[in-house]
């Protein structure tokens, strides 16, 4: 039933407007709006222009160290990848900050699930009501828990009329919620709390309201699993559906109940597109939950057969007769796969890109590089520098992976030609600087200014675009033969845009370091960047076939104290992933990303198993053997310099610490001991400790 809260109907011009004003309106916070359209339609709505603020302003305060102000900021999707180093300060930082973020395509959708493993929460509304609704809950969640949330929500635009709020500052029923003490709020685990406290904050909108939910049969053998997606019960059928509002943090044994004993097929329903691997983002999610504690703790429950249905069309999109045959297609599948619902229902799709094994044979060597995004890292990498990638060597060939083979495919070739890239563009530079410092030099005015701009921004890719090339280039070609002096400029200018410069290899290069590309690339102090793929399984041999002993890439980057160096994994970070690749492509020198592959088929093979894949990440992760990273010797705070990645591995860390300071304050006061305390029981407690000081150093 609806909350006694609401208070007015607000007819607004899109859903975003009215996210914004009632974020602004009702909870007297300020709002950073980055959209123009969204800005020019929601001025009218909020009169009080001390509540709109700009992007930087708005992160700015909420990033203050003595900021305790709710923050809210609508941005488009697109954005948010080049907000994740924000988003990791806001979390790490507990910042009351929440970015609305409306989604009108499949691309937005991508976007969004491309920063769930920021730190921030991540919630989704199905329809305008709800955004309304979940953006204040969001925003109440933040300001009680002190985190940072990812409110998403469908846009839609047009005049709309949606039940608002008026001021709720003054509202008991709300203050008492910010205010009071969750109960077992220092016991509870970070998970637990935060679904208590936004299933609460929902629930003062809307009763019916919940981080997740079922509708369907109570006794349904086949399961979808949506984010934030609603699927009518009676297109539903025999079939049952999951619907995950709240998507983190993943509360799994919420999932695990609201899956009905009956169920034998769970399906993540995924609206995604430029998906780095086959399968989909929330099919791992589901495969961590079906592999969990809470999970194990079902001791009389099947686990059901996991399917992926992915396409670029949502979970609305698809009609009642439509859903029916997508399930029957699902329930005669006996293992886990992965199909696209929208190509088997006949639905068109929007900018769907996925991406299937090739033959290799008879490619050309612009065709092998291109086959480098067939990889999880490759496509990453495509999807963040698009046109402006370039990946200098095929990596399709045996030299990449340590053998012998064709001249161009070999990662030192791969390093020449970026080398020369290099000093080419710096030649490009010099003569800029010469022809603008020179009088003499007859210049038009938008030729002069073009330069001047490109100069000041060469090593900016927002400002040397390949669209600025192309202005100059035609610039120069109208004035040549102007002077002598642009006979340079004019035969460098394919140098204007700023590339992403890429060697991609595999992890045999570790074991001969001073004479791989990895040498080559660090020594050269060059804007060169190298992704090394390690597809090892764990654990992991000391040793490759030939007895030779591996080596940490990363260390051995690291001790030039020069060099750009991060350790991935896709499938335990993706976002992590993300940071580091943009991070290694703004830095201006070599930078090395070390990326944990486990395929056991080789790195190009789509043969494989999503639960062997995430089992093995986990794994590896969490053990410490392959530790997330990111190293910045630029930085100017020398304790960022490291950023320790991996949350398990950061949370042994600090608990580890913490014990430290407890023992090195208890052994700087002056020790009070009982007179029935003998020698011999004091020293047995010294050993004691000193034994389990030792065990939780073996065990970090």
């Amino acid at each position: 039933m609806s909350s006694s809260l609401r208070k007015e109907t607000l007819s607004t011009p899109s859903t975003a407007a009215a996210v914004a004003y009632s974020t602004a309106i009702s909870l007297g916070a300020p709002i950073a709006i980055v959209d123009d359209a969204t800005t020019a339609t929601t001025a009218d709505l909020i009169r009080d222009s001390t509540h709109l603020l700009k992007l930087q302003k708005a992160v700015e305060i909420a990033s203050l160290s003595d900021s305790h102000k709710l923050i809210n900021i609508i941005v488009p999707a697109s954005e948010l990848i080049k907000l994740i180093p924000t988003l990791r300060d806001l979390a790490q930082n507990k910042r009351a900050a929440v970015l609305h973020v409306p989604i009108s395509s499949a691309s937005d959708v991508s976007d969004i699930l491309s920063v769930r493993d920021s730190g921030c929460s991540l919630l989704r509304s199905s329809s305008a009501q709800q955004a309304v609704d979940f953006a204040l809950a969001a925003a109440l969640s933040a300001q009680k828990l002190g985190t940072p949330f990812i409110h998403c929500f469908p846009e839609s635009t047009g005049s709309q009329n949606i039940q608002a709020y008026k001021s709720l500052t003054d509202n008991a029923e709300i203050a008492s919620f910010v205010d009071s003490k969750q109960e077992s709020e220092d016991s509870s685990s970070p998970v637990e709390a935060t679904f208590s406290v936004v299933s609460q904050a929902l629930k003062l909108f809307d009763t019916r309201y919940s981080p997740i939910s079922y509708e369907g049969a109570a006794n349904a053998s086949l399961v979808y699993v949506t984010f934030g997606t609603e699927i009518a019960a009676e297109a539903l059928g025999e079939a049952g559906a999951v619907q995950i509002s709240l998507l983190r943090p993943l509360n799994m044994q919420a999932v695990v109940e609201k899956l009905p004993q009956s169920a034998l097929r769970v399906v993540a329903l995924e609206q995604v597109v430029r998906q780095p691997t086959p399968w989909g983002p929330m099919l791992f999610d589901l495969a961590a939950v079906l592999h969990s504690q809470e999970w194990e703790a079902q001791t009389e429950r099947k686990r059901p057969i996991i399917l992926d249905a992915v396409s670029a069309a949502p979970a609305a999109a698809f009609s009642t007769q439509q859903l029916a045959q997508v399930t029957k297609h699902a329930t005669g599948l006996d293992s886990p796969a992965h199909f696209n619902p929208a190509q088997l229902a006949g639905i068109a799709e929007d900018g769907a890109q996925t991406q299937s094994p090739a033959d290799l044979s008879g490619l050309s060597l612009e065709e092998k590089r291109q086959r480098v995004e067939s990889i999880p890292y490759g496509q990453l990498l495509r999807n963040m520098f698009k046109d402006r990638l370039n990946v200098a060597n095929a990596a399709e060939s045996q030299t990449i992976w340590g053998d012998a083979g064709r001249t161009e495919s070999n990662p030192e070739f791969g390093f020449g030609q970026l080398a020369t890239y290099e000093r080419e563009r710096a030649q490009l530079a010099q003569a800029v600087g010469e022809v603008l410092r020179d009088v003499n030099v007859p210049l038009s005015k938008a030729l002069h200014s073009a330069l001047s701009l490109w100069l000041g921004g060469r090593d900016n890719a927002a400002v040397a675009t390949a669209e600025q090339a192309s202005e100059i280039s035609s610039l120069l070609e109208a004035e040549a033969g102007a002077h002598p002096a642009l006979e340079t400029v004019q035969r460098l200018r394919g140098r204007f845009e700023l590339r992403s410069n890429w060697l991609v290899g595999a992890d045999e290069w570790a074991y001969d370091l001073g004479n791989s590309g990895v040498h080559h690339v660090i020594a050269s102090g060059l804007n060169i960047n190298m992704l090394v793929l390690d597809t090892a399984q764990y654990p992991f041999a000391a040793e490759n076939k030939h007895g030779a002993r591996k080596k940490d890439v990363g260390l051995y980057a690291m001790n030039y104290g020069t060099t750009y160096v991060a350790s991935v994994a896709v499938y335990a970070s993706y976002t992590q992933v993300l940071q580091a690749f943009a991070e290694a492509d703004a830095f201006p020198g070599p930078a090395v990303v070390v990326a944990y592959l486990p395929h056991s088929d080789g790195v190009f093979s789509s043969n494989y198993s999503p639960i062997d894949v995430l089992q093995q990440s986990k794994l590896a992760v969490d053990s410490g053997a392959w530790p997330l990273y990111r190293w910045d010797p630029l930085t100017r705070d020398s304790e960022k310099r490291f950023q320790l990645d991996s949350e398990k591995l950061r949370r042994s860390v600090q608990d580890f610490l913490k014990r430290e300071n407890v023992l090195a304050a208890v052994g700087a006061t002056e020790a009070q001991l009982s007179g029935g305390l003998g020698v011999s029981e004091e020293r047995h407690t010294g050993a004691r400790l000193a034994r389990k000081a030792r065990g939780d150093v073996d065990a970090l």
